[in-house]
């Protein structure tokens, strides 16, 4: 599972999106967001995020993007899966060929596995709503 930084926008758009608590379009998350973030770059995410189901996409005049699902049922976890593979994130870095398979590739590997099986099992816990949470808190929004 890699936090890229498409992954980070995403969070930081998903968010922004919450706290609007209305359809809002790719302009407007741009300007509302403190990082710079391209316009192009902003939209491609937005796609994906709707193409996967955490957002609903509206097109035309008013269009725009609001949550398909409440904070309570959206996890980081499902938004940096809509937006980057996590199967990509950690490759073996020991090619297990299997005539030649060692003990050493099989240790390696493994701590990949669990480093892995770790991060998503902590994304899967981290949901939406505490995000707000902890943003309304930093910011004395609460």
């Amino acid at each position: 599972m890699a936090i890229t930084m498409k992954s980070e926008y995403a969070i930081k758009i998903m968010i922004l999106i919450s706290l609007e608590n209305k359809r809002v379009n790719a302009r407007e998350i741009v300007k509302k967001c403190r990082a710079k973030l391209p316009l192009e770059f902003a939209e491609k995410i937005l796609a994906d995020l709707a193409r996967n189901g955490i957002l609903r996409a509206y097109r035309g005049r008013g269009g725009g993007y609001e949550l398909s699902k409440s904070i309570d049922d959206i996890t980081v976890y499902d938004i940096v899966a809509a937006v980057d593979n996590p199967t990509d994130a950690i490759k073996c870095f020991v090619n297990v060929d299997e005539d030649e398979t060692t003990p050493e590739a099989c240790t390696v590997n493994r701590i990949w596995e669990v480093v892995l099986e770790q991060m998503e099992g902590t994304l899967k816990s981290i949901k939406l709503k505490n995000l707000i949470e902890d943003y309304k808190a930093r910011c004395n929004l609460v």
